[in-house]
Parts: structure tokens; sequence; C-alpha cells
């Protein structure tokens, strides 16, 4: 069968599926140039840099930089191919558990969500918790919305160097010795809720047991009614509390506007009758 011995750019371009200014970028950065250029200012390709072609293609499916395309093809061998896949095996790995992490994070935060969804702010109610485990910074002196601002930029850079990942909005702790002062500038920590302790992090463990909660609409700056309410509940079912109260984010920016129309849900552990120790504790 007759074949051409050589194709012009935009035959060239038809048989690997790409356009022509496609290939005059591969040429500008110097991956794939044509094998000829005539004095007309026509470029022509041989049969043999289709190969070549393909072979840019599969590193670049890789996401390879064309940069680092143009390196391997000035020095390539077998053992250099070898070494060049297994890098990116490597990365390929990382990449997949990145994606995987990521796939975690999107079906937790929107299970959360819908759970959030169907509360119903302002009812006092008794529920029954498992133990969970909050990654915490220091965050005393919370008196207006700036220091608020730095304490949640350190807890995010904290979160970050610590690689946690977690679906959690982030929560505070608020001793309830200062909830009953009405001290609202009293919270101690930033949190963020994990699926398991780590010994690398800062902890705050809030026992498995009963809790007095109530889910709070209207963001921050009227939270201290429903505390309020809280202890004036707990006051009149002749409860007994623990040391400190979970202020949990349910709802936060990434699906409403403004603190203002933020959902967040208040909790405290109820003690037993014969007042055992809370179990809590910050390491």
């Amino acid at each position: 069968m007759h074949r051409p011995a050589r194709f012009t750019t935009g035959e060239f371009a038809a048989l690997c599926g790409v356009s022509k200014h496609t290939l005059f970028h591969y040429d500008a950065v110097g991956v794939l140039s044509p094998a000829e250029k005539g004095e007309n200012g026509y470029r022509y390709y041989t049969p043999a840099q289709l190969e070549l072609f393909q072979v840019i293609a599969a590193l670049k499916e890789l996401d390879m930089p064309l940069a680092q395309i143009r390196s391997y093809l000035d020095r390539r061998s077998p053992a250099e191919l070898v070494a060049l896949l297994e890098e990116e095996q490597a990365e390929l790995t990382r990449r997949l558990r990145r994606l995987e992490q990521m796939r975690r994070f999107m079906a937790g935060r929107a299970e959360l969500t819908r759970q959030a969804m169907a509360c119903t702010p302002g009812v006092v109610t008794e529920q029954e918790q498992p133990r969970r485990c909050y990654a915490v910074t220091p965050a005393d002196g919370l008196t207006d919305a700036q220091e608020f601002a730095r304490a949640l930029a350190r807890h995010t850079r904290y979160c970050t160097q610590h690689g946690v990942v977690s679906p959690y909005p982030m929560a505070s702790l608020l001793p309830a010795e200062a909830a009953r002062r009405e001290d609202w500038n009293g919270y101690t920590h930033c949190c963020t809720r994990i699926p398991r302790p780590r010994k690398d992090l800062e902890l705050f463990t809030a026992p498995a047991g009963r809790y007095l909660t109530l889910c709070h609409a209207g963001g921050f700056d009227t939270v201290h009614e429903s505390y309020r309410r809280l202890l004036e509940e707990a006051e009149r079912r002749n409860l007994q509390l623990g040391e400190w109260f979970l202020e949990d984010v349910l709802l936060d920016e990434l699906c409403v506007q403004g603190y203002e129309q933020y959902l967040l849900q208040l909790s405290i552990l109820i003690l037993p009758t014969e007042r055992c120790p809370e179990g809590r504790h910050l390491v």
C-alpha cells in the first residue's frame, strides 16, 4: 500500500486527533518538531513521528509537564523508562489517596448536612451520644470578631499542619462556669471532631453518655440566649451537668450566607446522680 513519506501539519494533526495549534505549541517548546520545514514555510512530519506523538500523549496522561517530557525524551532509555514509571506510580498512589480522602470528606459532609437540616431549632432534648474526640487549639480571650478570626486561623493552620481532614465543621469549648457567669467571651478552645484519637494531637474527649442539647438558629450573636435556656432547663429538671459545653457548628459558610444563618448545636453532659467524674481530658 502506498503511504506518503511525509504529512503536512494539517494531515498530521488529523492523524493524531489534535489541532494544528497543539503541534505548533509542541514545536515551540521543543517536544515534537516537524522533521522538515520547506522553503515555502510548510512543515512536514514523518510516519515515524506518529509513534513519538503517542509516547508524548501517554506521558501527558500521567499529567507530566511538557518540560519534563522533553527532558525524558532527550535521555530516554529502558532504564530511564522504568525509573520514570516507578516515580509516576508513586505519585499516582499519593493522588489516589488524596482523592479517596476527599471522597470521604464529601460523603461525610453531605450526611452531616442532611442531619442538620432535620434539626428543629429551639427545642431542648436529652440525647445519648457516643464518645467523641476533638483536635483542639487554645482560643482564650475571644473578646470580639477580630480575636475569633485569629483563633480560627490558628486552629485551621494547626489542623492543616497535622493532616486533620474532617467533614465536621469547627466546634468550640465553653466552660459551664463561664456560661453560669454569663461570660460569653470565656471560650477556651477551638475544636475539630476527628474519627479516632491521635497521639500527635492535643485532644478533648467528650465521653459517651446522656447530653442536654439544643440547636440554635441565628448565629453567634444570639447564642447566649440558648445557653441561658439550657441552664434554666437543667435547673428545672434538677440535672447535674458536666464541666464543658460543646458548641458544634452544624451549618456554616459552606452552605449558608453569613454568621447569622449558622446553625449551632449546644450540648453538655448530664452527670449521674452520684456525680461520677465526667471523664473528659485535655492532653
